[in-house]
């Protein structure tokens, strides 16, 4: 089940709050304490919860400055146009977890996002995301937005990054015949 309590309180936590001016170069966290509803049969966290999380976490970097109430004011979506994943150790039950967010690139359409949960001294798992707003007819211009929100962000992309990106491109779509 998706996580409403938790959304509910970040949308509580920021409800009446001013926007706030963010390092955007700078790592932002958020904990949790897995519980029942995150875990799979092992049980550690399911591998989807880990994107959940991770919308969570982007959410908890949106509210603070303001790109919620934008994209409700714009009638924006907030959309994945791809991610990737390596896990290296179970994320346990009932230990607190930290989530490390990184904006580690941005271009023309799409902010680039890297996650990584840890649990005491351990490094999780960690996932590159790219995430981006859509509007009816098409995806807002990421520099507009942030633009419209009061920075100056140039796109940028580290090199591992823009790698990714490259290569995320270039993969060809599947194509099935009809039967």
């Amino acid at each position: 089940m998706y996580p409403y309590l938790r959304v509910a309180r970040l949308l509580l936590k920021h409800a009446f709050r001013r926007p706030q001016r963010l390092d955007l170069a700078s790592e932002f966290t958020m904990s949790y304490r897995p519980m029942l509803g995150d875990l799979d049969v092992y049980p550690e966290v399911n591998n989807g919860r880990h994107f959940v999380m991770f919308d969570l976490a982007r959410y908890g970097v949106a509210f603070p400055m303001g790109l919620v109430r934008y994209v409700r004011r714009n009638k924006l979506a907030f959309v994945v146009g791809g991610s990737s994943i390596r896990y290296r150790k179970r994320v346990r039950p009932f230990r607190k977890a930290v989530i490390r967010t990184r904006l580690v690139g941005m271009d023309a359409k799409f902010f680039y996002f890297q996650h990584t949960v840890q649990q005491g001294d351990v490094v999780c798992s960690s996932a590159l995301v790219r995430a981006g707003l859509r509007r009816k007819g098409g995806t807002a211009v990421p520099t507009e937005v942030m633009t419209d929100l009061g920075y100056t962000l140039e796109p940028f992309m580290e090199p591992w990054v823009e790698a990714w990106a490259s290569w995320d491109d270039e993969r060809p779509w599947p194509t099935f015949s009809a039967t």
